[in-house]
């Protein structure tokens, strides 16, 4: 435990610390702690928690009641080394912010290569882009409030995962083939390679309203504008950066929010390749 938590916070049971803002709380719990877990009325509200096995493996999850949702942690001798619990500070979360922070927790966890125990990504919660940006100025809040307590969990948010590309492959070069779909004013380029498929830089996406499209999707777009990966172009959005996703139905997921594949052809002005 000696990389998770700080020397002055190895002996405590309980320890409380709010975050730089104000707004959010971490509640570390450990040894005798477990025993006085369910004393602890401030944690039967919505939040997300933390659990971190002897081994160092992280496990990040989400409750509307973190007493009774973290109680099968808690209720049997094998215990997490430590759980940690981030909720509201003054006021309690609402379900689809902590469900947001989840994420947000999870990415950076990710990014910062520590090793998860989730099975599936948390998939978050559509919410205004103005709101997810706040959540974002909280967790940042909460990591500075954390650092000097419990060093390896203080990880920023660095980008969303979808900006990630796979490392390149020797056999790219024999795979690459370049793809366009055009609907409605949106055109959009993507690249195969031997992992997938690379949507390009300039590639127009779909405005979508924050809850036509499903849960995970709009999520990657909320994620996609905070991170300058979406900007603004007329009444649709521009892609910055590219984006890599693994099928062609999840391209068109991302860029037209819907799960069309036939759309996707080669561009009239490419020379078609290996043919007669």
């Amino acid at each position: 435990m000696s990389n998770i938590l700080s020397t002055a916070a190895t002996n405590a049971a309980f320890l409380a610390i709010p975050s730089d803002n104000g707004k959010l709380v971490a509640t570390i719990v450990q040894g005798s702690g477990f025993t006085q877990l369910d004393q602890q009325h401030q944690l039967k509200c919505p939040g997300i928690y933390i659990a971190v096995s002897p081994e160092g493996e992280i496990y990040v999850g989400v409750g509307a009641n973190l007493l009774a949702r973290t109680n099968r942690f808690t209720a049997t001798p094998t215990r997490p080394a430590m759980l940690l619990y981030i909720t509201g500070n003054t006021t309690p979360l609402p379900q689809e912010s902590a469900l947001v922070i989840e994420r947000i927790v999870f990415q950076a966890f990710r990014s910062a290569g520590l090793k998860m125990f989730n099975r599936y990504e948390p998939a978050g919660s559509p919410i205004a882009l103005g709101e997810y940006a706040e959540l974002q100025a909280d967790w940042a809040a909460m990591i500075s409030a954390l650092a000097p307590i419990v060093p390896g969990l203080a990880c920023p948010w660095l980008d969303p995962g979808h900006t990630r590309m796979p490392p390149p492959d020797p056999t790219d070069a024999y795979h690459e083939e370049r793809l366009v779909a055009e609907k409605r004013g949106i055109r959009a380029v993507v690249k195969r390679t031997s992992r997938g498929y690379v949507i390009q830089p300039g590639s127009r996406v779909k405005a979508e309203p924050i809850r036509s499209a499903g849960k995970l999707c709009s999520m990657m777009r909320i994620e996609a504008r905070y991170a300058g990966l979406l900007v603004p172009d007329a009444e649709h959005l521009r892609l910055t950066r590219p984006v890599f996703r693994q099928t062609l139905c999840s391209c068109s997921r991302f860029v037209f929010t819907t799960g069309e594949t036939g759309i996707w052809q080669r561009p009239d002005d490419e020379f078609p390749m290996f043919e007669a």
